[in-house]
Parts: structure tokens; C-alpha cells; sequence
């Protein structure tokens, strides 16, 4: 009896493959944070690192917050309407789905027009870094049901 206790406590090889995908994962996770703040080795959650992405239906956070553009690119349909609005911000990565190339490469109102334009709506303009743009509030209003 004892000795079939014993084994129920031995670690299976399942056990021990999940413990080091864990293992690994959060290793990965830890150094890409240390280099997102520069190995300051802060604690920082990935929302602080790209932004909290405000819920379904509202607008996002208007104070300063920068949340990177993003594109769910294996659902792109390849339309060109976003790499023909601003080939500096878009481009298509070998598969020929659409990436985002340069977030800096155009104004913020690119990247909301290319989300209102997508036909598969992959595109995601998150927030802005520069504010100075002209009617940026507005923009910030309808980008908020992409992101």
C-alpha cells in the first residue's frame, strides 16, 4: 500500500514537461520585462508596459497614455487599404499579411482611418504618443472600438 502511495507522488513525465514549459515561459516572461524597462528590474505588469486596454465600448484613458498599434495578422485578408493609406506605417510580412512596419511612420489619424477601412477589422490603432495632433480627443473616440 505504501509503496503504491509512493508512486502516485512521483511526478509523471506530463508533470514534469508541464512544470518546465512553466518554468520557461515565466523566464521568457521576466526577461522580456527587464527588457521593456530597461533591466531596471522594477516590477511591471504587462498592462503598465503597453497600456490597459479599456474595455468594449469606451473610450480609452485620454491622460498620456501611449498603447502601441497592433494587427491581428493571421486574419488579414490582404485589401491594401491600409497599405495604401501609409506604406511608412504598413507593410505585408512574407505571407502577405498586413504588419505594422513603422507606428511612428504617420500620423495618429492613419492608423484610425486604416481601422475603419480594414474589411476583416484586424487593425487595432491603440493609443497615441503625441496628443499635439489636430482633433486627437476625437480620434482617441473612434479608435476606442478598435482597440
Amino acid at each position: 500500500m505504501l509503496r503504491s502511495l509512493c508512486r502516485l507522488a512521483e511526478p509523471s513525465r506530463t508533470d514534469i514537461e508541464n512544470a518546465v514549459r512553466n518554468d520557461m515561459a515565466g523566464k521568457l516572461a521576466m526577461g522580456l520585462m527587464q527588457l521593456a524597462t530597461g533591466g531596471s528590474g522594477a516590477p511591471v505588469s504587462l498592462q503598465a508596459m503597453v497600456g490597459a486596454a479599456p474595455a468594449a465600448g469606451t473610450a480609452p484613458a485620454t491622460g498620456g497614455d501611449y498603447m502601441a498599434p497592433w494587427i491581428d495578422s493571421e486574419q488579414c485578408t490582404a485589401c491594401d487599404e491600409c497599405t495604401k493609406l501609409n506604406g511608412k506605417i504598413f507593410a505585408y510580412n512574407a505571407q502577405k499579411k498586413a504588419v505594422i512596419k513603422d507606428p511612428l511612420g504617420g500620423p495618429y489619424k492613419d492608423l484610425v482611418k486604416a481601422a475603419e477601412r480594414c474589411t476583416a477589422r484586424v487593425i487595432h490603432p491603440g493609443l497615441p504618443k503625441d496628443r499635439s495632433e489636430k482633433d486627437v480627443d476625437k480620434l482617441i473616440a473612434r479608435a476606442a472600438k478598435f482597440n
